[in-house]
């Protein structure tokens, strides 16, 4: 039996031929608990700063047209921190927006300089491979012409039959 040649199938997206790296855009609608109810711990240190995520109550997201909050009511209050009320929550997410942009910013400003830096560095290897002429370089162009321009067309004809053969008409 003759066995298939199979192509690759990597396993990571950017292995695999044609890939465009972008950056990656979050697909939820509240920046303060990434619509999944619970504020998350960086943010809830801003208004709790000793908050410790493995022993203190979880902190809800009470954002208006956040509705993800509610799924936590079931653990009662016990278990849960209401404190962190609407405005409260409306200003932790318009922080974590405002995270989100800057670091989008500084992504793409990162990646501008790599850009820059390779174009930069192409630039400068063609420009080091050609160089100016130097006065040396000059006289001995102008000597090869001198020389060349002093070749009678008798010389030529004798050149250009030992080069290429046969008669010369």
């Amino acid at each position: 039996m003759n066995l298939p040649e199979l192509p690759r199938e990597p396993i990571r997206e950017e292995d695999k031929p044609g890939y465009e790296k972008q950056i990656w855009s979050p697909s939820w609608r509240c920046f303060c608990c990434q619509d999944t109810g619970r504020v998350h711990a960086h943010l809830v240190k801003l208004v709790i700063p000793d908050y410790d995520f493995d022993c203190d109550r979880i902190p809800i997201c009470q954002s208006p047209g956040c509705k993800f909050g509610t799924k936590w009511l079931h653990l009662g209050t016990a278990n849960i921190d209401m404190r962190l009320t609407a405005p409260i929550c409306q200003e932790l997410d318009r922080i974590s927006r405002d995270d989100w942009r800057n670091t989008t910013k500084l992504q793409f400003e990162k990646y501008r300089q790599r850009i820059e830096a390779s174009f930069n560095q192409i630039v400068q290897e063609r420009s080091l491979t050609k160089r100016d002429r130097t006065d040396n370089d000059n006289r001995e162009v102008a000597q090869r012409k001198a020389e060349i321009e002093a070749i009678s067309p008798k010389q030529w004809a004798v050149m250009r039959k030992s080069y290429l053969g046969g008669d010369d008409e």
